[in-house]
């Protein structure tokens, strides 16, 4: 059988051809392709980056047009550029057996509907928040709307998130990891150790509005006026759109003592940071199922997280596997760090409790739950792995 992905994510070439991309991509293409014969990727080229990962080599990569710009002006770079997206997108959607979009996103969207009119099996993927948030929008609300319309028979819908109740009739939760079993054997922690001197934080993901990661500097300050000592040191990887206001933003707070940019990472480095790091703090306005949450949990690392998308079913109560806060709330997240840096904590327990959660959270069992599910749906088996008619 024959997949067909269509993304939205920017990738890039290398000298020698290869394709690249940023955060759990890749590996989640390579995941999705496992379950097929053949694969495409159909993706926008994007400018080179560092800390990349390859795209699956066995993958047939075509790249569109990036579109140019944010929000509106994104998406009149779309609509004039759909005589070149529709005819690409629809030429390699007719040859593939199955279509996958991980929405949401405008080109994915267009993959959806082209799937649809050619009556293929979809597998339709939701990675943002399910429920609504300040973050939602109306490209967001139609995509969901049409996803809860066309669930079922030829379209498996998943929705990225946990729950023991479905987002919606026809459609089941998936959660979202980077991490194969390999590299989750490879990583031993330190699960007897407490709080460094200065205690070590990091932060981990895309840098853009959406991720509340000004929340976090604004935090740390709050505590630096209040006289709180010692203070954290808080180490930001990633990058995305908002790198160079967040990097203004800490210089203009004269928090550089405390704030430190890493950049992209590769999954070896991002290992090193998290390692060497006491806990993980994601303060994001919304979410579906963080990966960073899992990538922070293998290392031992507890997870200050805000309470959206599937944060209380991942991270539990107060102190099972790390805390939670109201989205957006810079006030109450100063408070809870400094519960969390002066507060008696059993930490080797709780490190513990993170890491065993991961069991059932890699990339193999990602992939063995979406292929059961299409198994079941489509009414087809599902041998050794691969989705067979």
């Amino acid at each position: 059988m024959h997949v067909c992905a269509v993304s939205f994510k920017q990738c890039w070439q290398d000298e020698a051809g290869n394709w690249f991309s940023s955060g759990g991509f890749p590996l989640q293409m390579r995941a999705i392709g496992s379950l097929f014969d053949e694969m495409t990727i159909l993706i926008v080229r994007g400018q080179p980056r560092e800390g990349g990962l390859p795209l699956p080599s066995s993958a047939r990569v075509m790249p569109l047009h990036c579109p140019t710009g944010s929000d509106t002006r994104r998406k009149f770079s779309v609509l004039a550029h759909l005589p070149q997206y529709l005819p690409t997108i629809a030429r390699h959607i007719r040859r593939a057996d199955v279509v996958h979009t991980p929405l949401p996103g405008d080109i994915p969207l267009l993959g959806m509907i082209v799937a649809m009119l050619f009556r293929k099996r979809l597998i339709a993927r939701y990675g943002g928040s399910w429920s609504t948030t300040s973050q939602t929008t109306l490209m967001n609300r139609v995509t969901r709307m049409w996803l809860r319309a066309f669930a079922g028979r030829r379209n498996v819908v998943l929705a990225t998130g946990e729950g023991e109740i479905p987002p919606a009739e026809g459609i089941d939760w998936i959660f979202a990891t980077a991490l194969s079993r390999s590299e989750l054997d490879a990583i031993s922690p330190e699960f007897e150790r407490g709080l460094s001197s200065p205690p070590r934080i990091v932060y981990a993901g895309r840098l853009s509005e959406e991720k509340g990661v000004g929340n976090l500097v604004r935090a740390v300050v709050l505590l630096r006026k209040e006289g709180f000592t010692p203070l954290p040191r808080v180490t930001i990887v990633g990058d995305g759109p908002e790198r160079q206001s967040l990097e203004n933003l800490v210089r203009d707070l004269n928090c550089e003592d405390l704030i430190a940019f890493a950049g992209q990472l590769n999954r070896e480095s991002l290992s090193k940071v998290l390692s060497q790091s006491d806990f993980c703090v994601q303060p994001s306005l919304t979410e579906g199922f963080s990966k960073a949450w899992l990538d922070a949990m293998a290392h031992g690392l507890p997870v200050l997280a805000s309470e959206v998308g599937a944060a209380r079913a991942v991270i539990g109560p107060d102190t099972q596997r790390g805390w939670l806060v109201p989205p957006g709330d810079v006030s109450t997240l100063a408070e809870r760090l400094r519960q969390v840096l002066t507060g008696p904590i059993d930490w080797p327990a709780l490190r513990l409790r993170c890491r065993t959660y991961l069991e059932g959270h890699t990339l193999e069992a990602w992939a063995e739950k979406i292929g059961q599910n299409c198994a079941r749906q489509w009414n087809i088996s599902f041998l050794r792995g691969k989705l067979c008619q």
